[in-house]
């Protein structure tokens, strides 16, 4: 039975893993730099819940649902939406949207190809596995992506004769070596961010399945220590996104060698913020925006060095790798983006 028609501007309820419910004009002030699935709410001026929200009686007063699909690893996630899922009422458009990194889907789950067939089109945000999601079902599957806060991020720039002479290293640090051997041979200073362990007493469950610990809040900052055993590496407890781009902005170049096939936030901040990054193919957006700073493989250490130094020594070569990503960036705003979805579930 085909779907009702709705405007260009229906009412859209975005669900995700936050706990917290809310609407986009209950944080307007978090617009301007909102850069994950949150961002689908402004771009609808619509509402966002968590999966334990989810009722048949929620869902039927919107238009659309844009369901987070990051938790499929966990049954008893699925197990909350697919039944909400499958009795929606017949006017409700529900778009699955495939966070997280495309790699998860290769092992087979049990109930993903249910629950995909029950939604009206999935949203797969790496370019790269549209074709092998296609195959799990008979959903349309379309590479759309994410909405990004172009403009409020453009806001946040730094001239890159103000910057400092600095390698941010975009991962956790206990997340991956790679991009830390880049960063130490390129001769300029360097760190990261590593997660600070909550002290809050509602939070020492938590911290022990995630940490190992209860009330020590460097429980992670130790561990880099003591593997990486380097004193020159600057590491930094991971903050709020505002402070992340007010930090990182001034920083000379970043380096994000990613193995994962997912929506390469890191990428887009970085073009946003007019700074060189040099990245790897499966982010996506690496090769688009980037693709003098891309490396063939997320192994490809030598390769990044020799960019990354290029970058430090050639002031033509660094400002003709920001142009370029400056002159792409565009076509990720949220109203390109929004206006993608909004055709496909039309068609």
């Amino acid at each position: 039975m085909q779907k009702n028609r709705f405007t260009s501007n229906p009412k859209v309820l975005v669900v995700g893993g936050n706990p917290v419910r809310w609407s986009a004009h209950e944080r307007e002030s978090e617009r301007s730099i909102t850069n994950g699935i949150e961002a689908w709410v402004y771009a609808f001026n619509g509402d966002y819940c968590t999966h334990k929200h989810l009722t048949v009686e929620l869902v039927s007063n919107y238009d659309v649902v844009i369901c987070n699909s990051n938790y499929f690893y966990d049954e008893s996630y699925i197990m909350q939406y697919l039944p909400v899922a499958q009795k929606r009422p017949q006017h409700v458009h529900w778009v699955t949207l495939l966070e997280g990194n495309m790699l998860d889907y290769v092992k087979p789950t049990k109930h993903i190809r249910e629950y995909l067939d029950s939604s009206d089109l999935i949203n797969c945000i790496n370019r790269f596995a549209t074709a092998f999601i296609q195959e799990l079902t008979i959903t349309p599957v379309r590479y759309v992506g994410i909405p990004y806060p172009v403009d409020g991020i453009k806001a946040l720039r730094v001239q890159h004769e103000q910057r400092i002479r600095n390698t941010f290293i975009c991962p956790f640090l206990l997340q991956r070596w790679t991009d830390y051997f880049v960063a130490k041979h390129l001769g300029l200073p360097y760190g990261g961010y590593e997660e600070k362990a909550s002290r809050k007493l509602k939070h020492v469950k938590h911290n022990y399945t995630k940490f190992g610990t209860l009330l020590n809040k460097d429980v992670q900052v130790d561990k880099v220590k003591e593997r990486y055993r380097d004193t020159q590496l600057t590491i930094e407890y991971a903050e709020s996104l505002e402070c992340f781009f007010m930090n990182k902005s001034n920083s000379y170049l970043w380096v994000n060698m990613d193995e994962r096939y997912t929506w390469g936030r890191y990428v887009l901040d970085a073009a946003a913020l007019g700074i060189p990054i040099i990245t790897t193919p499966s982010t996506g957006h690496g090769e688009i925006l980037f693709p003098k700073t891309t490396v063939a493989h997320p192994f490809d250490i030598e390769q990044a060095v020799i960019l990354g130094k290029r970058l430090i020594e050639d002031e033509t070569f660094y400002r003709e790798v920001i142009e370029y990503a400056d002159s792409g960036i565009e076509l990720y705003k949220p109203e390109i983006i929004k206006d993608k979805l909004l055709q496909e579930l039309k068609k």
